[in-house]
This record gives structure tokens, C-alpha cells and sequence, in this order.
């Protein structure tokens, strides 16, 4: 049993379970737990892009409409604290480590996420939240969020991403990701899917559909119609109108096409389609501004180099970012094609150049270092 906080966020690492691709483990835990998950009401967010933002912005509108609101997203940014927001803080040191503690006494061998959605579930029982707002994992059919019965559920897109462990190609995705859709239950969506419109009709579903843009200050125009979905839901659960506009306005959300200073943006951009908004925004907004732009970058694991080489132009100015992390690719077996630069220099630099841009993508496991 841990008492302290950094050893217990070590063991969530140390003590990995091989994943067996079933919910078999969590539904014993949650049993155990006498399923906290069905002690709230869960508004649940999959997708393959959007899903934080579209969290954020919900728990920005609920919040200020007076709902008892909690929120679980991934990943978290600094602290792993930031998954388990409730409307006035985060989860305490204490309460993770007491919540961690039990779920490790029934000695079940569960997953680093698993474990993150049992101590959410735990904690937002204890807390008697009302509303749970709930981002996926990978959003499949044997997601670990897939255990609850949502009041409302959304899928903010269907994009390609993780075809080196999941699919390859969209009607696959979109088929596994229309898992979150429960007998009855509404699904708002923005875009037109045939997979998806069969899976609502065999489960008696229904669309919320919108094709509106709703205004937000989160930047680009992809986050407009990141809050139409929002809005439908609000709309849904009862919320006014003038409310949803207003703090639509208001959404806090790190590391998503945010400026650190004038000449440094980072954005959680990690997939082709994400990469592309990304690079439209640029395009159409900062190229003009600025003398020279460099490409600061690093991945995840499995991710493909040449994917952002394809999305942007070859000869651009590319940086590596070098940061120690586990969740990161190797960066030193590319060191031949591109410089290898730190968080500090790339800022040392843009304090020089002003007249520069320097942006920042890639993986939020790799923002994080920028942020904090």
C-alpha cells in the first residue's frame, strides 16, 4: 500500500498488466467497487479527434449552469491530477492514493488505464457528482469506458490514427467506434457515416444531427464544429441557450493550438487529418507574419516520421525535439536527418528571433515539457 504520491504514480507504471483485450478484469473491479459508474449521469465523448475539446467545452457549460459536473479525460498534460476534474479542482494526493490503494487490494491484474477509470468512477462516486463527462480511450468496442450507460453519447470524428495496433481503414474505425452507441440512447454527430447510421438503427438510437458552426475561443474553424456538438448536447440536457453561447467563449483547454508567447504555438496535432488542420491554420493565418517558421516535433511511439514529412513540405525547417519519456519513439536513430534540439534551446532561440515562428507538435506527451 502506497502513502506517497510520486511512488504511487511510479507503480501505475511499473505495474503494468499485459492488456487481454477484454472487459472482463474491469467489470470484476467495478463490481467490487459495487459500480460506482452507474452513480451519475455519464455523457460520453469517443472520436478520433476532438474528443478532449469537446470534454472541455461541455464541462465549461455545465459548470456554469450549475451542474454537480466531473470530467475524465487523456492524457493529461503535467499531472495526472488533471484527468479527474471536478468543477471547483482536481482530485487531492490524498484521495488518489487512498482510491488506488483499494482498487489495488482486490489484486486484479489491470492496465495503467484501467486503473485511471476505476479511480475516476471511485472518486466521482464518493464526491456525489451529478453529471461525468467521459472521454474514451482508443474508443473501440472493448474500451474500458465501454462498461457504462450513457444518457448521451457523442463522436466528434472518424479519422485514421493507430492503424499500426487498431485499423486500417475508416469504415473500420467508424464501425468499432459506433460501439459507444446504446439501445436508446442519443448521438449527436457533425458528419454523415453510413456505418454509423446502421448502428443507430439496429441498437433504435437516435441522431442529433447539426451541421452549424458555433462560435468558441478555441482557435480554427475545426473547433467550431467541435461546438456544435456541445451545443446539441446542452440543448438536450435542459441547459438555456444564452448560457451555452457564452461560456462556449470561455473554454480552458491546454495545448491545443494555444500560443506559449507571440512566437511559439503548440497544438496536439499527431494524426494526417489533425496534422492538415494544422497546417491550414498556419497557411492561412501566421505564414504572412513571420520570416521563417520551424517545425518543432516529436512522436509517439509507433508513429511514422514521414507522416509529417507528407503532410508538410520537405524542405522545411524540421526540429526534433529531444525529451527523455517512455511514451516517445527513439528520437536518437534520427538524428542524422534532422537537428536534435531541447526545450530550452528552441526557447532561447525564439526569444532572439522574434520575427520567427517556432511550432510545437506532435504529442502531448511531448507538449507537456512546454507547458509546464
Amino acid at each position: 500500500m502506497f502513502t506517497d504520491y510520486k511512488k504511487a504514480i511510479e507503480s501505475l507504471f511499473k505495474i503494468e498488466a499485459t492488456k487481454d483485450y477484454t472487459l472482463d478484469n474491469i467489470m470484476k473491479a467495478t463490481a467490487l467497487l459495487w459500480n460506482p459508474q452507474d452513480s451519475f449521469k455519464i455523457i460520453h465523448v469517443a472520436g478520433t479527434n476532438g474528443k478532449g475539446s469537446v470534454s472541455k467545452m461541455l464541462f465549461s457549460v455545465l459548470k456554469i449552469a450549475g451542474k454537480r459536473v466531473w470530467v475524465f479525460t487523456s492524457p493529461h498534460l503535467i499531472d495526472i491530477k488533471e484527468r479527474f476534474e471536478t468543477e471547483s479542482w482536481n482530485i487531492t494526493e490524498t484521495d488518489f492514493i487512498n482510491i488506488l490503494n483499494k482498487i489495488l487490494s482486490f489484486k486484479i491484474d489491470l492496465s495503467y488505464f484501467e486503473k485511471c477509470v476505476l479511480i475516476a468512477f471511485e472518486f466521482f462516486k464518493l464526491r456525489e457528482c451529478e453529471y461525468v463527462i467521459l472521454e474514451v480511450w482508443l474508443g473501440w468496442l472493448l474500451d474500458t469506458t465501454n462498461i457504462v450507460n450513457p444518457i448521451i453519447t457523442t463522436i466528434t470524428s472518424i479519422w485514421l490514427d493507430h492503424q499500426e495496433v487498431l485499423w486500417s481503414t475508416l469504415e473500420e474505425i467508424a464501425f468499432q467506434k459506433a460501439w459507444i452507441i446504446k439501445p436508446n440512447i442519443p448521438l449527436v454527430l457533425n458528419f454523415k457515416n453510413t456505418v454509423i447510421e446502421e448502428v443507430v438503427k439496429e441498437k433504435n438510437a437516435q441522431i442529433i444531427f447539426t451541421d452549424r458552426k458555433v462560435e468558441t475561443n478555441l482557435l480554427w474553424e475545426w473547433q467550431e464544429k467541435n461546438a456544435s456538438l456541445v451545443y446539441e448536447i446542452g440543448i438536450y440536457l435542459g441547459i438555456a441557450e444564452n448560457i451555452i453561447l457564452s461560456w462556449l467563449k470561455k473554454v480552458v483547454h491546454s495545448g491545443r493550438l494555444e500560443f506559449l508567447k507571440e512566437n511559439i504555438l503548440v497544438d496536439g496535432a499527431h494524426n494526417i487529418d489533425s496534422l492538415k488542420v494544422l497546417k491550414n491554420f498556419i497557411k492561412q493565418n501566421l505564414e504572412y507574419k513571420f520570416d521563417q517558421i520551424f517545425y518543432c516535433f516529436w512522436l509517439k511511439k509507433w508513429k511514422n516520421i514521414d507522416m509529417v514529412l507528407d503532410v508538410f513540405w520537405k524542405n522545411e525547417n524540421y526540429i526534433l525535439v529531444d525529451i527523455e519519456s517512455n511514451a516517445l519513439e527513439d528520437i536518437k536513430k534520427h538524428s542524422n536527418r534532422f537537428p536534435l534540439r531541447t526545450k530550452e534551446h528552441i526557447i532561447s532561440e525564439s526569444n532572439k528571433n522574434k520575427k520567427n515562428l517556432y511550432v510545437v507538435f506532435g504529442s502531448l506527451y511531448m507538449i507537456w515539457d512546454f507547458l509546464r
